[in-house]
C-alpha cells in the first residue's frame, strides 16, 4: 500500500488511512510504517490477534463505524488477509470498495485466504489485478471487463524506489554472509504451520536442503510459527539459523544476495521473481502461476525429498525471465483510477449490473436457443 497511498497524497487525492492493529509489535508493524515512510495513520481499530472468527468480526465491526462516521465514497482494500474483509462492511453500507491484488485464485480452497479474495472480488467495484492472467480469472468467473484494471504489481514500484536503501543496508555484514552463499526462508501460512506433520516435513527438508548443499539457510521466524513449533515438541534442524522478524529493508537485502527463496509466501514469491532469484514454494498450490510458468518458481509441496529436488533442480535453471509485474508504476495507475472515478447514482449500477447478469443468462444457458 505504500506505493498507492504516497500516489494519493502526490495526486491531492482526499483519503484517510486506516490500521487494522492485527500485528501490533513493533518488529511486524511500526517498522514497516518507519522504513517505508507512511504517514501515521488516521484510525486505528487495535483488532489484535484471535481465532479466524473473532478477528474478521472485529474487523468489520470496528471499520463500518470508521466509514459511518467518515462516509467516503470509496473504500480501497489490498490483498486477501482478513484485513480486506472490512470491504463487507464498506458494501453493506452502499459503499464502492476496490480491491487491489484482485483476480488471484489458488484453487486451494483449505487457506483462508483464498476464501476472502473471492468473497471481496465479489462485492468490489474497481477490480485491480496485476497480470493478465488474473485478468483472465476474473472473466472466468463472469466479472465484467470494464470493472477489471490491469496496473502491475505495486510491489515493483516499492522495490524500485528502496532498492539503493536496501543495497546499502548492513544485515548481511552482521551477519557474516556472502553474496550467493546462502538460502533465505521464510514459514508462516497457517495450512503449513498449524498442521503438525506439514510444518514437521518442512523443517525435514531444510535440514536435507542443508546437508545437500552445505549453505547457511536464514530462517526469520514468525511468532505464530516459533509458539507452534514450541507446541508440537519440534526442534531447528541444523544449518538453520533464526532470526527476529526483520523490516523491510533488511529482508529486502538479504533477498537481494540469497542464492535462492524457500518460502509458503505469494509476496517473497513475486519479490523474487523481480530481483531474479530463484524461488521453491512449499506449498501445494499458488495463486501466482505467473512466475512459475517462467521459470522463477517452483510449487515443491511439503515433502522434503520433493523440496531437495525442486532446490537442485532451480539451482541448475538460467536466471533469464523478465518479470510480468509491470514497470513500477502501479501505484500511480490505481490513484490515477480513481481520481477519474465519478460516482454515479447506486440504482444506475444496479440496474447495469442485473441487465449485465440477465445477459449473460440468455447467452451462455444450455436450455436456451436462438
Amino acid at each position: 500500500m505504500c506505493s498507492v497511498i504516497s500516489n494519493l497524497d502526490r495526486t491531492g487525492f482526499p483519503h484517510i488511512l486506516v490500521h487494522t492493529g492485527q500485528h501490533y509489535s513493533y518488529d511486524l508493524d511500526g517498522i514497516f510504517f518507519d522504513q517505508l515512510q507512511i504517514r501515521k495513520p488516521d484510525f486505528n481499530l487495535n483488532v489484535g490477534s484471535g481465532s479466524q472468527g473473532e478477528q474478521t468480526a472485529r474487523i468489520i465491526e470496528r471499520s463500518e463505524k470508521v466509514m459511518a462516521r467518515e462516509r467516503p465514497d470509496i473504500v480501497i482494500v489490498f490483498g486477501d488477509s482478513n484485513s480486506s474483509l472490512a470491504a463487507l462492511a464498506a458494501s453493506k453500507m452502499n459503499i464502492r470498495v476496490a480491491h487491489i491484488e484482485s483476480g488471484m485464485r489458488a484453487y486451494d480452497w483449505r487457506m483462508p485466504e483464498e476464501k476472502n479474495k473471492r468473497i471481496v472480488d465479489h462485492v468490489s467495484s474497481f477490480l485491480f489485478v496485476y497480470t493478465e492472467y488474473q485478468k483472465q480469472n476474473l472473466l472466468q468467473e463472469g466479472f465484467k471487463a470494464d470493472k477489471i484494471y490491469v496496473v502491475g504489481n505495486p510491489t515493483v514500484d516499492v522495490i524500485m524506489r528502496f532498492w539503493d536503501e536496501a543495497k546499502r543496508n548492513k544485515i548481511g555484514t552482521s551477519l557474516d554472509l556472502r553474496r550467493k552463499d546462502f538460502f533465505l526462508a521464510t514459514l508462516h501460512r497457517a495450512e503449513n504451520v498449524d498442521d503438525e506433520t506439514s510444518l514437521r516435513s518442512i523443517l525435514k527438508a531444510l535440514e536435507l536442503v542443508f546437508r545437500e548443499q552445505g549453505k547457511r539457510i536464514i530462517l526469520p521466524l514468525y511468532p505464530r510459527t516459533r509458539r507452534r513449533i514450541q507446541e508440537f515438541g519440534l526442534e531447528m534442524p541444523d544449518g538453520v539459523e533464526v532470526l527476529e522478524p526483520l523490516g523491510f529493508l533488511e529482508f529486502l537485502h538479504l533477498e537481494m544476495n540469497a542464492l535462492c527463496l524457500i518460502t509458503d509466501s505469494g509476496t517473497v514469491q513475486e519479490e523474487g521473481c523481480i530481483l531474479g532469484i530463484p524461488c521453491v514454494v512449499v506449498r501445494i498450490s499458488t495463486e501466482r502461476p505467473e512466475t512459475v510458468a517462467i521459470g522463477a518458481s517452483i510449487v515443491a509441496g511439503t515433502k522434503p525429498e520433493t523440496v531437495l529436488k525442486a532446490v537442485d533442480l532451480i539451482l541448475h535453471r538460467p536466471v533469464d525471465w523478465s518479470h510480468p509485474y509491470g514497470n513500477g508504476k502501479a501505484g500511480e495507475r490505481i490513484a490515477q483510477v480513481l481520481k477519474t472515478y465519478r460516482p454515479r447514482s447506486l440504482i444506475e449500477e444496479i440496474l447495469e449490473g442485473a441487465l449485465h447478469d440477465y445477459r449473460c443468462r440468455i447467452c451462455f444457458s444450455p436450455y436456451l436457443s436462438g
